[in-house]
Formats: C-alpha cells, structure tokens, sequence
C-alpha cells in the first residue's frame, strides 16, 4: 500500500508505505505503537511505525516495522495527514491503546488527534537513549561516568523501582543543578512510562532495545543518502525485504540443537548454507567438550551472535570484536581469551569468541576451555586438588585475616555452583537478588562487581 503526494514539479513530495507483511504484524499486535523520527541533512524526516509491545517476541527485527511514512513537512497538518495515511492502511488502529513517542517528536496533539482512544507516553528506548548521550556530554570524570552508564543499563533492563530511584539518586548528586534540568531526571520516578518496559523479563528487555536499536539505525543509514523521494522509498523497502525475520534458532536453549552432519563442504555451496553448517559444527563442539551448565551458558552466547550484527576488525595485538552495542578485545592466540565481563568471570567462550569461531570457521577445541568446565573432568580429583589447596592453607600461620579470606573463597565457590547449575529463569532470578543485596550492602551508588 502506497499513498502520496506531488510536488509543484510533478514529483514525489510525501509517501506513505506499508507491505502486506507489515500490516500483518500491526494487525496481530496493534495494543502498543512506537512512533520514531529519524532526520536527514536536506530536512526531511523518516516517521518508523514499530509494534512495540512484550508479545510479539516471534517477530523480532526488522519485522516490528509496521509502517514506512516522509511527510511533506512537519507542519501539524501535514503530520496529520501522514497519520491519516496510516489509519487508513490499518482498520486495527482501533484497538490500538498506547503510542510510545521521542520526547522530541514534533507536533504530538496530531498524533493524538489521530489516536483518539489511545494514551500518548514516552519511550524508555528514545529516553535511555537520550540520557546515555546527555551523560556522555557532560564530560564527567571517566570513572563517575562509568559508573552512571552501568546504573543506567541496569535501569534499562530491569526498569524497577529501586534501579529507577538509584539512577535517579545518583544524577542528582553528580550532575550540577544547572544542568540538572536538560536531563528530565523525573521522567526516571513516572511510573506510567515504565510501566509496559516493565512487563519484559530482563531478556525480552534486551532483545526488544536491541531490535529498535538496529533497525531505526539501519533504516536511518538508508533514508540519509540523501536520494530522490522515489529511489528513497524503494531503497528502503528492499532494505526491510532483504533484513531477515530471525525465525527462532535452533541453537535456542529451550530447542533442541541441530545435529551434525559429519560432511565436507561441498563445491558450489552458498554462503549461507556454509555459514549454517559452521554453526550446527559450533553448536556440536559446545555439548561435546563443555559441561551441561558450561553448554547451556554459551548456547545462549551463541544465539546472540546469531542475531546480532557482528563487526570485526584485526589489529597487531588483538581481533576487535563487536556485537550489538559492546565491543570487546580478543586474544587472536588461541582464541580462548576476551575482555568482556562473561570470559573474565565464567572462564567459558563468551558471545565475542563464538563469533570469531563463527566468522574463521572453526569449533571450540578443548584447550581453549577451563579444565573445570570440560565434560569428563574427574569432579573427585577437582575436589582433592581444593583440598590440598585448603591443606597447604591449614599449614600456614593462622589469623583472623586468613579465615575471613577462606569463608569469603567457600562462599563464593558455593554463589559459582547456584548460578551455574540451574535453569536460565531460575539463574536469572539468583542473579538479580545477588544483584540487589550487594548493591545494598556496599552501595547505594556504588555498583558491586560480581
């Protein structure tokens, strides 16, 4: 569906564009809409149409783009008409109940004229985002910066109330009062706008700010070519066509992984199916070598990988790894070293080795994994080794510091077997009650690393 526009000279001046596909997806999940703006240097703007509620996790990607939509201008009555065009693409428009918006989007009383049965609300997408960049202007000591970015993920992904009030807190106190203002701390308290973030687990929350992230950039990079209105609107429809859906992955922990084919790769194969094959061998390599905890945590790396755009660049010391919005150093020898969080405390392939593996085309080896995760690791000699550990200890002089070190080791070794020896939601939920508990015990503005 196309609806338009001409110019004085008889060429495109606005367009409104929706495949059958999109409105399918509008038209199965049209409870919560997310309007985006993105602007171009000749002054015309892309409007993004995004289904944005919690259910339709199956359509991840390129596929919560609804509608396609460049207004003449961005008078109220032009607006008005773009919004119109959409209503009139989409009867189902009617049950939708809440438009989530930038904070700068021009003209909203058009948009809710136009959803007259809908609440208007803001993004915490377009807000987080916002933040992160006013936080990274405010040109603060590296270290307080750090600080605010993490609290801020951690806002992001958990949305409750106790991370709000700590983000809040924490801004408050490090931001001076004349600037205070431009950041719209408050906005942090408003429990209305966190209110449909919040029904997201931490996952869907990081899928669904992952998904907005990529394909508003995507689409953005096309619009800004700065093209005519009609090579602009093919452009990015083949953009949306080409992107694809990211069906479920078979290397989904809850899914049963693919088997592997104990073949070469034959002449005349594509691309993707070299790439699939690569994967499934990947997959295989994982359940082979690591223990089942081992496995499960790095399958669900994986499939992150699998999902994500991946940029790669080698230097002289290190292969630079990028997924989603990280990027982290790996160690090109061996491959069995990177810099993130997950490697330098699991001691397990992290999403950044998996996609090196990915893109080189090779399986996981042993000597790239610690000994207490191989399958087949002799538990009882792992425990004599501890123990012989803790006799040497026992040997030593004895003081009211070294006991407290041993409890702490004890303690510790146990919060490792919990964590790692129990299913994604139950692990989840043990994670995020240690999260809080050390971060109340040592805080509150101070994040504990664990």
């Amino acid at each position: 569906l196309v609806a338009y526009e001409l110019g004085a000279s008889g060429s495109m001046a606005s367009v409104s564009f929706q495949s059958a596909a999109m409105g399918a997806v509008f038209a199965r999940f049209p409870r919560v809409l997310l309007v985006h703006r993105a602007g171009e240097p000749a002054g015309r703007a892309l409007y993004i149409f995004l289904v944005a509620g919690p259910a339709p996790t199956q359509w991840p990607g390129m596929a919560r783009v609804v509608h396609l939509a460049i207004p003449r201008g961005e008078s109220e009555g032009s607006l008005a008409r773009m919004y119109g065009a959409f209503r009139a693409f989409n009867p189902a428009c009617a049950q939708t109940q809440l438009l989530l918006v930038d904070p700068d989007l021009p003209q909203r009383p058009a948009l809710a004229q136009a959803f007259p049965a809908a609440e208007v609300q803001l993004s915490v997408f377009h807000l987080c985002k916002r933040l992160q960049v006013q936080i990274q202007q405010l040109t603060l000591e590296s270290r307080a910066e750090r600080l605010v970015l993490d609290t801020l993920s951690d806002t992001m992904y958990t949305a409750t109330e106790s991370s709000r009030r700590k983000m809040h807190t924490l801004l408050r106190d490090l931001v001076t009062p004349d600037l205070l203002p431009q950041l719209h701390i408050d906005w942090l308290l408003d429990d209305e706008i966190w209110t449909t973030h919040r029904e997201r687990t931490w996952g869907k929350s990081a899928y669904y700010l992952r998904d907005v992230e990529l394909l508003t950039q995507g689409l953005s990079e096309v619009f800004s070519a700065g093209v005519s209105l009609e090579s602009c609107i093919t452009s990015l429809a083949q953009h949306y066509q080409n992107k694809p859906v990211s069906p479920r992955s078979s290397l989904d922990p809850s899914s049963p992984a693919a088997k592997l084919e104990a073949t070469e790769n034959p002449e005349g194969d594509s691309d993707k199916e070299i790439n699939q094959r690569t994967e499934e061998r990947i997959t295989q390599s994982l359940r082979d070598i690591c223990t089942e905890p081992a496995a499960r945590l790095c399958l669900s790396e994986f499939a992150v990988v699998q999902k994500s755009v991946q940029l790669m660049g080698t230097g002289e010391d290190a292969l630079s790894i990028e997924v989603l919005e990280d990027a982290h150093t790996v160690d090109p020898k061996g491959l069995s070293s990177c810099s993130c969080h997950f490697n330098q405390v699991f001691q397990l392939p992290c999403r950044h080795i998996l996609a090196a593996l990915n893109s080189a085309r090779k399986t996981l080896q042993p000597e790239m994994l610690s000994r207490q995760w191989q399958k087949g690791n002799d538990a009882h000699q792992a425990r004599r080794d501890s123990a012989d550990g803790l006799l040497e200890v026992l040997k030593s002089s004895w003081n009211e510091s070294l006991d407290k070190s041993l409890l702490v080791s004890f303690l510790m070794e146990e919060i490792n077997r919990l964590l790692t020896h129990c299913s994604g939601e139950e692990f989840e939920r043990r994670y995020r009650t240690l999260r809080e508990l050390a971060d109340s015990w040592i805080g509150p503005y101070i994040k504990v690393k664990l």
